[in-house]
């Protein structure tokens, strides 16, 4: 089974929960591995991170600018495509925060690109004419799973 979603979000951030609990419905066709409902809060939490850094930052907290929410599932794993109006920005060629021993952030910012880094198989940036698309994936094997059977 597999579905496509797509969600154009225009105004606060309370539409945040819209994305939450679509991404939610959408990610229990997923047959994660292991711990699929650790896996599946992880994706969700790192969606939620993009699209708060899409509104705060790349929007500078204009509401009128449109924000797209691709969702892809199917039973091999997920894709979510985050397109926005803003400045060019690359994330993966962002800096990433310093973590102290205390595994304390010891300054605010950047964790929301670090959580996607970590969470997903795959992070690319791509710049489509004004807009930039960031689409994220993560399968349903492990990176290991995937190597051992060529893929």
């Amino acid at each position: 089974m597999s579905a496509r979603v797509q969600i154009v979000l225009q105004g606060s951030m309370d539409h945040l929960r819209l994305v939450w609990q679509t991404g939610e419905c959408l990610l229990q066709m997923v047959p994660f591995r292991g711990d699929a409902e650790g896996t599946r809060h992880s994706v969700l939490l790192a969606v939620q991170e993009m699209v708060t850094n899409v509104l705060r930052h790349a929007h500078g907290g204009d509401e009128e600018l449109p924000i797209t929410v691709n969702f892809r599932v199917d039973e091999f794993g997920c894709e979510i495509a985050i397109e926005d109006l803003g400045a060019e920005f690359d994330p993966s060629d962002a800096p990433l925060p310093q973590l102290s021993d205390s595994a304390m952030p010891t300054e605010p910012g950047g964790f929301g690109i670090l959580i996607a880094r970590m969470v997903m198989d795959q992070v690319e940036h791509r710049r489509v004419g004004q807009r930039n698309v960031l689409s994220m994936r993560k399968s349903v094997r492990s990176a290991v799973e995937a190597d051992a059977m060529g893929g």
